[in-house]
């Protein structure tokens, strides 16, 4: 199950932000409850983990052994366990990063990922460059964009209006600019990107009666135009203008459509 495990999200969102600790310091005491539960957890016994961190926080009681215990609800994505987890590690330890970034996780995926993403903000102004960051910032601003979207009824996520169109473009090119080194957050912001660039497009939505206005404003307008100019009537032109344009507009105004317009549309 290892490798299984560790491939998975859920191990990622885990032990990304364990990266900040040397590995030395979570295995240097084989017989320690903490160290003993990072083995399982690694192996994806999560009931073992648990029982373990419970250990450690008795016997020790360190930030980090709440912030273990806490990663063992992100495994299961139990979130308020793993948050009253993680705001216990900051009572014990006002200033661990681990607690933080976990929080951070927690909110990104409860409905609150404009807060995580201000409050990684805080910490990327910080600490420039950082990949483990730019990880949590990646995953908070991929949920913000959840957010900003509308659900259909079958679950499907599209981008209803304008400032939704305009939300998830800012967004999706800072996931870009997050600084994480994660393949799939990355593919997912520049998915998310070519959707709205596909959306921005304007197409036609009828040729058939566009293709009619255009031949109305050929007829109606061009030709009054130049009859007129041939003719000297001044009075003719105005109204081949006016008819022209007219038809132009009214085309331009019925048929034309951004891309993400009939998305919507079709939900």
């Amino acid at each position: 199950m290892g490798n299984e495990w560790q491939a998975s999200r859920e191990w990622k969102d885990i032990s990304t932000k364990w990266r900040l600790v040397p590995t030395g310091l979570r295995s240097s005491r084989p017989e320690d409850p903490f160290a003993q539960g990072w083995q399982a957890m690694e192996g994806g016994d999560l009931a073992g983990a648990q029982g373990l961190f419970e250990e450690a926080c008795r016997v020790r009681g360190d930030g980090n052994d709440y912030v273990a215990l806490g990663d063992v609800s992100v495994a299961r994505r139990d979130w308020p366990a793993a948050e009253s987890q993680f705001q216990r590690a900051l009572l014990v330890a006002p200033l661990s990063i681990l607690a933080v970034l976990g929080l951070a996780l927690v909110r990104a995926a409860t409905g609150q990922a404009e807060t995580a993403v201000a409050e990684l903000d805080v910490l990327a102004r910080t600490r420039k460059g950082d990949p483990v960051i730019g990880y949590y910032l990646a995953v908070a601003l991929l949920a913000r964009t959840v957010e900003v979207r509308t659900e259909t009824g079958d679950g499907r996520l599209l981008i209803g209006d304008a400032d939704q169109l305009a939300q998830c473009d800012a967004l999706a090119r800072r996931v870009a600019l997050s600084g994480t080194d994660d393949a799939e957050l990355l593919a997912a912001g520049r998915a998310l990107l070519e959707e709205v660039q596909s959306g921005q497009t304007w197409i036609w939505t009828a040729p058939q009666p566009v293709a009619f206005l255009g031949l109305v404003a050929a007829l109606f307008g061009v030709a009054p135009i130049i009859v007129g100019g041939l003719l000297g009537s001044w009075p003719l032109v105005v109204a081949g203008l006016v008819i022209g344009a007219a038809a132009v507009f009214y085309a331009v105004y019925q048929y034309r459509r951004q891309r993400w317009q009939l998305r919507a549309l079709s939900r």
